[in-house]
């Protein structure tokens, strides 16, 4: 018995003192009880447990109530520094105690502050009766709880001056039990939990958006990057959820089954295993441009065996007896792997100062900090000094966060910024391939305008010119000139014929063109018009002359010659010039008259477009002027 002298034992055996040491008992007992820690209870916040918990660890994990109950007032339980209960792996049931001596009734609520404990069975005993009781945990259906809450929430219902003694059992086995234990009036606590619940909610809907608006681009795009970010959002989102216990309370209440160690590992291997793809995905990773990429491939295959075994011995059950150790070293083993094949994946590209390496190794460098805190908390906590109490699951909603925002900030954009360049790279071809076509087809106008002017010139001429000279020969005879006057005139049109079938041959490829360039045709194309027309047409040559490609030159030399045509045939103009512009970055050709009319060209802006020039003009009645810009 607690506080009772050891040498009362002795005298207790003699039979005369026996009924005087029972008397001497029964008035100890509620002393000595009372004189157990009472936690304070006042209004306000949570509780102040620090001092007031105390502890018991059941080795055989048989132990009933009654039995620790006994175990206490033996003395057993032994204080918990603070309030939070941290055991390194164990097998065996861990049992809490507060004692409660309220002045006045009232309600009170005991949380504990780890949703994924396999058995959590809560005792409230008043003197020696169990007055309620709660049997529960993540291994049975959610609707064995008291109180429907992500944590391990119980009402605690207190009765004016009868001291209350609470015990909990914790099981966790074969894992870290780390949990808070906090005491809450009713007020304090329904405001905090408006207010957690109201983030998770918020944290939830953020998730929903995130992968709407992913989904909607991958199905815009085709982009499968945005789908494997999706994979990593969703793998971590369901081992986030199951560890906070949100998921057990909404999405699967009536399969506790997947609250199971095997499950939420697996998902912790799908989380790395996303993660790995995602991140080959989004730097552009391949054979060709790394030689680290046949490691990351085999580490991934490694994650993907060692889930299709897992999987197979669960299935089948046919798991062996350490197995669980196994798994907590592949985990571990998995999670540091991690470390050394993204630095070596991001150190081959860093060099090149590629803006999405940067950004990912930023991303990343937050994340290995991260973790690399995690785990140094985690062998100090091993160790009985924890650096802080954040529960494991901090460790993914902090990376988590991060995947939500910057990366997927990240992803977005780098993902448009790709998408674009493909698309500008494929217009960019398409262009290529339509002026490579467009070429091919000039080209052959080109030759097949030679070949129709030199037939003119060559064939056609020849015969007029040969015709000119029998005519002229049988002029020369005075009777056939009297006789035969319209002879003088069949003669001035054959010479007329002659001169405006040189200037439609020259207007279709002007003689020595490749020698003479494009000013030097462009003045003899303007002489030749001047001589046959009464418009004054004046040619300006400005800038040192700079060479072309011959076929832009010849395109040039054609804009210019419709708009002559135009001028000559369709403007009614006393006065027009023509001006030939070098500058420093572009050709200039501007062409002016006095005409009244408009013009009427033909495809001129597909001309100019397709050397890539640009046409600007300012049509009025009192004239015409044009101004074409063709890059050089």
């Amino acid at each position: 018995m607690v506080g009772v002298p050891a040498g009362l034992y002795f005298w207790s055996n003699l039979p005369l003192l026996k009924t005087i040491h029972l008397i001497f008992l029964w008035l100890l007992w509620p002393t000595v009880a009372l004189s157990q820690p009472v936690v304070p209870i006042r209004s306000g916040g949570a509780l102040a447990l620090n001092g007031y918990l105390e502890t018991f660890a059941d080795s055989t994990g048989r132990l009933t109530v009654s039995q620790i109950r006994s175990l206490y007032r033996q003395g057993k339980f032994s204080a918990l520094p603070g309030n939070r209960l941290v055991i390194n792996y164990t097998t065996a049931n861990h049992w809490l105690h507060i004692r409660l001596a309220p002045a006045k009734p009232q309600l009170l609520y005991l949380e504990i502050d780890n949703p994924r404990i396999n058995r959590v069975s809560f005792y409230q005993t008043v003197r020696d009766s169990v007055v309620s009781q709660v049997i529960t945990g993540d291994s049975l259906p959610f609707t064995t709880r008291g109180f429907p809450h992500y944590n391990w929430v119980v009402p605690v219902l207190l009765h004016a001056e009868k001291p209350t003694d609470v015990f909990v059992m914790l099981s966790k086995h074969g894992e870290i039990l780390s949990t808070g234990i906090s005491l809450w009036g009713p007020n304090a606590f329904e405001q905090y939990d408006r207010s957690r619940y109201l983030l998770w909610g918020m944290l939830a809907g953020l998730t929903v958006l995130v992968l709407l608006l992913n989904g909607m681009v991958w199905i815009a795009t085709h982009d499968t990057l945005y789908g494997w970010f999706m994979a990593v959002i969703v793998v971590t989102a369901f081992n986030l959820g199951a560890a906070s216990g949100l998921s057990f309370q909404y999405v699967w209440p009536h399969a506790p089954v997947v609250n199971n160690w095997y499950p939420q590992t697996i998902s912790a291997w799908l989380i790395v295993l996303a993660h790995v793809h995602f991140m080959q995905r989004f730097i552009g990773q391949v054979a060709g441009n790394s030689w680290i990429v046949h490691w990351v491939n085999r580490f991934k295959y490694s994650i993907i065996a060692c889930t299709l075994l897992t999987l197979g011995l669960v299935i089948f059950d046919a798991v062996p007896t350490n197995f669980f150790r196994f798994l907590v070293w592949i985990t571990l083993f998995f999670s540091v792997m991690v470390i050394p094949l993204a630095v070596l994946s991001l150190r081959e590209r860093i060099r090149r100062r590629e803006p999405i390496i940067l950004f990912y190794t930023a991303v990343t460098a937050v994340q290995f900090l991260t973790l690399a805190v995690f785990f140094v908390n985690l062998f100090l906590t091993r160790a009985g000094r924890p650096l802080f109490t954040m529960p494991n699951e901090g460790l993914v909603l902090v990376n988590y966060l991060i995947d939500l925002i910057m990366m997927s900030l990240g992803v977005l954009y780098f993902g448009f910024t790709n998408y674009r360049q493909r698309n500008e790279q494929l217009l960019t071809t398409l262009h290529q391939q339509e002026q490579d076509q467009s070429r091919k087809v000039i080209e052959a106008l080109e030759i097949e305008r030679n070949r129709i002017a030199e037939d003119l010139y060559d064939d056609v001429g020849a015969m007029l010119s040969t015709a000119i000279g029998y005519v002229s020969s049988v002029m020369r005879k005075p009777d056939v000139r009297e006789k035969f006057p319209l002879l003088t005139e069949a003669r001035q049109l054959l010479v007329r014929a002659v001169d405006n079938l040189r200037t439609v041959s020259h207007n279709l490829m002007p003689k020595n063109f490749a020698e003479l360039g494009l000013a030097k045709s462009l003045a003899e194309t303007i002489d030749k018009v001047s001589a046959s027309t009464s418009i004054r047409f004046r040619f300006i040559v400005a800038g040192p002359e700079r060479r072309l490609d011959a076929n832009t030159e010849v395109q040039i030399f054609r804009i210019a010659a419709e708009l002559i045509n135009d001028i000559v045939k369709n403007s009614d103009a006393t006065e027009a010039t023509l001006q030939l512009i070098y500058g420093d970055e572009s050709l200039v050709l501007i062409a002016e008259d006095d005409g009244p009319n408009p013009p009427q060209y033909n495809n001129l802006h597909s001309k100019v477009a397709f050397i890539n020039g640009k046409i600007d003009a300012d049509i009025s009645p009192a004239g015409v002027t044009l101004l074409a810009e063709i890059p050089y």
